[in-house]
């Protein structure tokens, strides 16, 4: 009899002890939990923060750029609108411009950035394109500033020489400019046309070329 009583007394005590030890690994993993879900966010706060850097600095690996020539906007300015870059933005910017502008810069002379890096405020003041590369740095439009270099010229030496997602002439009828986006790891190689007669169609160079030499 007593040792039966003793047995239970036992059997709860034991059963208490595993009880508060199982609360305690569950409490201890429920704060494991939470800590993993606040770094997260706290990582992608900081990931899609706008960072400011010495825009005067050249890019590394392209040394003929500077980071105040990818954010330059006259409408920001205007409209008084921030146009800085986060820093997953910044990183999408130097490898376009290692990439694409500074081999071409190289083999063509200077180069002007007419528009880049594009602020979500500013891509909605300009009316830009939602799914806009501009907008994650991946994209720049630009113009040769070497006399005798033309914008096929420009054009047709990115296509041959260079990586890239998507390579546009845009409005070379009108003095236009060549649009590039670089997306690691995404470059396809499209080749696109816009003008008054072609919104965006897929063509082949010597389509383009048989246009505008």
């Amino acid at each position: 009899m007593f040792d039966g009583i003793y047995f239970r007394i036992v059997s709860s005590k034991i059963e208490k002890i595993f009880y508060n030890i199982s609360e305690m690994i569950k409490e201890f993993f429920i704060k494991m939990f939470n800590l993993f879900i606040n770094l997260t966010n706290y990582y992608k706060q900081e990931k899609t923060k706008p960072i400011m850097i010495n825009l005067n600095s050249k890019i590394p690996g392209a040394p003929n750029f500077k980071y105040k020539e990818f954010i330059k906007s006259d409408t920001a300015i205007r409209k008084g609108i921030d146009n800085t870059p986060t820093e997953e933005h910044w990183k999408n910017i130097e490898k376009l411009a290692v990439n694409v502008l500074q081999p071409a810069r190289k083999a063509l002379g200077r180069i002007r950035i007419t528009s880049g890096y594009r602020s979500k405020k500013l891509n909605k003041a300009i009316k830009g394109s939602k799914r806009s590369l501009h907008c994650f740095g991946y994209a720049v439009d630009m113009e040769p500033l070497r006399v005798g270099v033309s914008l096929l010229d420009l054009l047709e030496w990115i296509y041959n020489n260079c990586e890239f997602r998507e390579l546009i002439a845009e409005f070379f009828d009108q003095n236009g400019w060549v649009h590039c986006g670089y997306v690691e790891e995404r470059n396809e190689k499209q080749l696109k046309l816009k003008d008054k007669n072609h919104n965006y169609e897929k063509v082949s160079l010597d389509y383009i070329k048989n246009l505008y030499k």
